[in-house]
């Protein structure tokens, strides 16, 4: 019998409340170093890409979200001292962003956080489920390559 609960599995539904709670859970947990879940991501971009090498329109791609979003998420993140932004020396219309030594501290304090909620959540599998359901994510993300996005 199915319960209001545990309805036939589809995957939009489970994938958003999946993601709903994991990331109540971790703007949680990240404030407490005084950071936003959309801060800690775009730190970790800026962190995974070498210096100067990420603009505000790259950053809108990694983070799938509009321009108005970066504009007003860079704005408040540089006041509060976690990046800069400086012209492009190739193109002087462009803003590379900087991650400043604030932005690094409070980065390497939130990945700890991070990867202690990844370790709890992915805990109710075993090493070889995690491989694979990492894995099939893995595989159900490349299926939604933009440059495949013309098939629909």
């Amino acid at each position: 019998m199915k319960t209001r609960e545990d309805p036939d599995p589809q995957l939009p539904p489970l994938l958003r409340k999946c993601w709903m709670r994991l990331n109540a859970i971790f703007q949680k947990r990240v404030a407490k170093v005084g950071l936003t879940p959309d801060q800690y991501i775009a730190l970790r971009w800026l962190n995974e890409f070498p210096e100067g090498s990420v603009n505000q329109a790259t950053l809108k791609k990694l983070m799938f979200t509009d321009p108005n979003n970066i504009t007003g998420l860079m704005g408040r993140m540089e006041k509060l001292g976690l990046l800069e932004r400086r012209p492009d020396a190739s193109d002087r219309r462009k803003k590379l962003l900087y991650c400043t030594a604030k932005g690094q501290d409070l980065f390497c304090k939130a990945k700890l956080i991070a990867n202690q909620l990844e370790e709890e959540v992915l805990s109710v599998l075993t090493k070889e489920e995690r491989t694979e359901f990492l894995g099939l994510l893995g595989q159900i993300n490349r299926f939604f390559d933009p440059a495949l996005e013309s098939r629909s």
